[in-house]
């Protein structure tokens, strides 16, 4: 089903052709090193066209998929990547900053596991196309969709990943090229989609994908390695080596092509796994290798030869009206097209309605999760209750304040770590959903934020009640324990949100987390005076998580106790929990100051993760004219 705009696309719905020249892309090396490095030498051009299904094929690190993300405009900026060549619509030339009206299904596609089939799609309906269609029409797109992809099956089936069983891996793939299908795009570009897959599923997707060129579509995917059968299904090769380019042209004559030039192959031999050698290049020295040299540099030759010939941009002659302006004549227009039809998505409002439906989804549906919470508050809670039994002695003072802290300390430690591990990997869904304008990042962000607050609570609930009675802290405080620890845990959780949303990878992330640990621990309140902090590290004191956790915990806790002064001391008697308090200059704090700094670090940190994702949000490199 294609949904039609009164954009500009307008003049691309439907069958169209995509033709590209001197494509060239060239990574510059650091002063001193040996020279840059040329990934695309700028001879590649072709054609893809409508109702045919093109193959790019290539050795690995020939710059294949390098050639697909340049059509595609999806190349990620780097001032180290210097990008040119022109790109073509029906003729008309593609402004540099453009990317097309092009499904464009990466080869690793991310979802979020726990959402069915239908409810993925329907997600992305009401997305993309919720101010243009009725209810009706959108769950009809959506039937559309399962029933062209063979996904009807499925349905309400969750997608899974590789720790969460659901989906198939060709399943997953063709659910990958129906979400991108929901704007009815012209074009299909697909980045090695059977990678992973076992050859009867690599069938599979390939025969869809001849079915989509079939009805009309432009269909261009990067395959490796494919069977004779699958290769049998292309209409037309892009073959590539060393970033150069090798053939351009029908699949049933690349094999009489490799021939005519003394590159015959035994009957035997499947043409795909042929031509594949005859662009590799054999690496080890002596005669070999010199030979394979001497034959790809002629391939590459003859191919800029035939390439001459071909025909990717309007010529005059080609214009209906034979009006050409000279300005025309002097230089291609150069049209913007965008892969995504803002106007009919939804707005911020619906995104965040959305989005929040989905990330409680996510939380609530996390089984395996929520019972390894559960595990660890309960088995936390009989620990410290096994150990501590607080009394009104003296000793009790110190045992009060070491619980409390080993609360504070193991709480941050969790929520922390937890955050830090699981945020990027959602972090690369919602970057490519950003990055494809589905939503904002400020929607995604509110509604993240707010979706993890119920489950905290619940886990604090679970791990208070525990707790509170076995060790036996000061009764008529529950309702202020259970409010503090839960601020506490929202507020760890903002600071790993904070890491993860500025960190490139899990592993970074997970690198910064000690040393931010143990400067909280530091500045809890009670390893060193306040007096004592140098300088330079007091704000640290300031934004301590562990020390307004801390701090709270324990004015809720002594306030309104009195000791006995006999028995064993630690230090001067102290005869109430003010004199207690006073001990670690906490006397002067009330728990209305720590509920605002603690709401103030949250806020701070929603407020740095917001700009974080944003400021780190996929950017895309322009092609310059050649």
């Amino acid at each position: 089903m294609i949904i039609e705009e009164d954009t500009q696309m307008d003049a691309v719905i439907g069958r169209v052709d995509l033709g590209w020249e001197g494509i060239k892309m060239v990574l510059k090396q650091k002063k001193g090193d040996k020279a840059d490095r040329v990934i695309l030498d700028g001879s590649l051009k072709g054609v893809a066209k409508a109702g045919r299904l093109t193959a790019v094929m290539g050795p690995s690190g020939s710059g294949k998929s390098t050639l697909l993300h340049a059509l595609a405009g999806r190349i990620k900026d780097d001032p180290k990547i210097t990008l040119s060549g022109r790109r073509y619509i029906d003729g008309e030339e593609v402004a540099g900053d453009s990317q097309l009206p092009a499904a464009f299904i990466e080869q690793e596609v991310n979802f979020f596991p726990h959402m069915t089939v239908k409810e993925t799609l329907d997600f992305r309906v009401d997305l993309k196309l919720g101010k243009k269609l009725s209810k009706s029409e959108r769950e009809e797109v959506v039937s559309s969709l399962m029933d062209q992809l063979g996904l009807s099956k499925s349905a309400n089936t969750i997608v899974g990943n590789a720790k969460i069983r659901g989906l198939s891996g060709g399943e997953r793939k063709r659910l990958s090229i129906a979400c991108e299908l929901i704007t009815g795009a012209p074009i299909i570009m697909l980045d090695e989609p059977t990678s992973g897959l076992d050859s009867y599923q690599a069938a599979q997707v390939v025969e869809t994908l001849r079915k989509l060129a079939d009805s009309g579509k432009t269909v261009i995917s990067v395959i490796h390695q494919p069977s004779q059968h699958v290769f049998g299904l292309f209409d037309d090769l892009v073959l590539i080596s060393e970033g150069k380019m090798m053939y351009s042209g029908e699949v049933s004559t690349v094999r009489s092509y490799m021939d005519s030039l003394g590159y015959g192959c035994q009957r035997e031999t499947g043409t795909a796994e042929h031509v594949l050698e005859c662009v590799s290049r054999v690496n080890g020295g002596g005669a070999e290798e010199k030979a394979s040299h001497e034959r790809i540099e002629r391939l590459a030759k003859e191919a800029r030869s035939h390439a001459s010939d071909l025909v990717v941009a309007a010529t005059e002659d080609d214009d209906d009206d034979k009006a050409v302006s000279a300005k025309k004549k002097k230089k291609p227009k150069r049209k913007k097209y965008f892969a995504v039809m803002h106007h009919g998505g939804a707005g911020i409002f619906k995104q965040f309605r959305l989005l929040l439906t989905r990330s409680l989804d996510e939380v609530v549906r996390g089984k395996g999760a929520i019972i390894i919470k559960t595990v660890q508050q309960v088995t936390l809670g009989l620990i410290y209750g096994g150990i501590y039994q607080l009394g009104l002695t003296q000793a009790s003072i110190q045992d009060r304040y070491g619980l409390l802290s080993l609360i504070v300390i193991g709480a941050t430690n969790m929520a922390t770590a937890g955050t830090i591990r699981s945020f990027p990997k959602e972090k690369a869904i919602v970057s490519n959903e950003i990055a494809s304008n589905m939503y904002g990042t400020l929607p995604y962000f509110v509604a993240k934020a707010i979706s993890e607050i119920p489950m905290i609570g619940v886990f604090q609930t679970i791990f208070g009640s525990i707790i509170y009675p076995l060790t036996g802290l000061q009764k008529g405080r529950f309702k202020n324990f259970l409010g503090l620890t839960t601020l506490h845990v929202i507020a760890s959780e903002a600071v790993g949100l904070l890491i993860g949303s500025v960190s490139p990878t899990s592993d970074f992330a997970l690198a910064l987390f000690p040393p931010i640990i143990v400067l909280n621990i530091i500045f809890d309140g009670k390893n060193i005076a306040e007096e004592s902090i140098p300088k330079a590290l007091r704000w640290v004191n300031k934004a301590g998580l562990i020390r307004w956790g801390f701090e709270g915990l324990a004015i809720n806790e002594f306030e309104g106790l009195t000791f006995e002064a006999g028995g064993p001391r630690r230090g001067p008697v102290a005869k109430t929990g003010m004199d207690a308090l006073d001990r670690f200059g906490l006397g002067g704090r009330t728990l209305e100051e720590i509920v605002r700094a603690q709401i103030n670090i949250v806020g701070v940190c929603w407020f740095l993760s917001y700009l974080g994702l944003s400021l780190t949000r996929q950017r895309f490199a322009i092609m310059r004219d050649p």
